[in-house]
């Protein structure tokens, strides 16, 4: 039987706003314990950017490094970010699948000395996307599975831009 509309109270003002406030708390619970390489850290959100941040560390030179992570219900994209006194730099770059308990590393990417880029978020979810469309292709062939490189492109530019949508609201 249907549950009778005069069961649940309407939600406006500060019951929204409560509700809202427990749906991030949720989210956020929820990705301290499904991301085990973040166990320990302590993550923020920044909604401007949409991405969760962790907490940074100075290195003796005085850059800043962080990770930026954007997630979805397959996958956990890690950034390796350093902010220097003139630029913000990707050192690298981790992918994540979920294996139904805990993340596991599907890709890993990084760049450092000499070879160092500029932070852009083009550049970021492109080699995030090349780097997906390899683990794809190679799983195909594990199965015995032929799949187009245009097909496993573009399943992988899918798969990556659901990472990079608003996960609150």
């Amino acid at each position: 039987m249907p549950p009778q509309s005069g069961c649940y109270p309407k939600l406006s003002g500060g019951n929204l706003k409560k509700l809202k406030a427990m749906e991030k708390k949720a989210i956020q619970t929820i990705v301290a314990k499904s991301l085990p390489a973040l166990s320990g850290e302590s993550l923020t959100y920044n909604a401007a950017k949409n991405v969760y941040l962790t907490l940074g560390y100075t290195s003796a030179a005085g850059n800043m490094y962080y990770k930026a992570i954007r997630f979805s219900e397959k996958l956990a994209v890690f950034y390796h970010i350093g902010q220097g006194y003139a630029r913000t730099f990707l050192n690298g770059i981790t992918l994540f699948c979920w294996d139904g308990t805990k993340a596991k590393i599907i890709g890993q990417k990084f760049w450092g000395g000499y070879d160092w880029r500029d932070f852009s978020e083009y550049f970021a979810k492109e080699q995030s996307i090349l780097m997906l469309k390899d683990f794809l292709t190679s799983q195909a062939k594990l199965q015995g599975a032929q799949v187009s490189d245009q097909d496993a492109l573009a399943c992988s530019r899918t798969l990556i831009e659901e990472t990079q949508r608003k996960q609150l609201a």
